[in-house]
């Protein structure tokens, strides 16, 4: 029986340790790193209907907005008309709790902004998308493609572009069902594993007495 409970206890440690791993240790290994020039990276904007205006991953457009993303090597922002948002998302309004805005994604120039040897997926329309009330520009990229960021929560890849990322291990970017980050999930589940940990110990302890 003390034997049992050595083993139980040994494996909810063992899953409370792994769990606890800060978020860049749950990813995949870190990218490697680009030749040496100029530097390229995704860059944020949100438009006023007639330009577009530097933004930041962290922030919350409000429904209605219309933003881009852009990956360049001298931060410009997304090429081609600038869309409307009653062109793209029609004039309906998002339910409630929820907001829907228009997303432009622009890979960039295949020769002034892809790293040597990377070819830019071919350029898609932008497209409607919805999201919580209080989702970031990050998580309403995320909802519509595949987002790898680093450590900072800067964006480094959209679907897998570019094939090489520059700076730290890449995290997925990602919300549970109800819009709660994975941060949160993984967090609660790490208390739940070193509850059940001590819980086994203590259990260990009371039956050597």
């Amino acid at each position: 029986m003390l034997r049992a409970y050595r083993v139980v206890a040994g494996v909810a440690l063992g899953v409370a340790a792994f769990l606890c791993l800060p978020s860049p240790a749950l990813a995949s290994p870190p990218p490697a790193r680009p030749e040496q020039g100029g530097t390229r990276a995704w860059s944020v904007w949100t438009s006023d209907g007639t330009a577009w205006l530097a933004a930041t991953a962290g922030d919350s457009p409000p429904d209605g907005s219309v933003i881009g993303w852009r990956f360049s090597a001298s931060w410009d922002p997304p090429g081609g008309e600038l869309p409307a948002f009653e062109t793209v998302c029609g004039r309906d309004t998002a339910g409630s709790g929820h907001k829907r805005v228009v997303l432009a994604v622009d890979f960039g120039d295949s020769e002034a902004d892809a790293h040597p040897g990377d070819r830019p997926p071919a350029r898609v329309p932008p497209a409607c998308v919805a999201g919580a009330e209080n989702a970031t520009t990050a998580q309403l990229l995320a909802a519509s493609a595949r987002v790898r960021v680093d450590a900072a929560g800067g964006v480094v890849s959209v679907d897998g572009y570019p094939s090489v990322a520059q700076g730290a291990a890449a995290a997925a970017v990602a919300t549970g069902g109800d819009g709660v980050p994975v941060a949160l999930i993984v967090g609660g589940a790490c208390a739940l594993a070193l509850l059940a940990a001590g819980t086994a110990v203590t259990a260990r302890r009371r039956a050597g007495r």
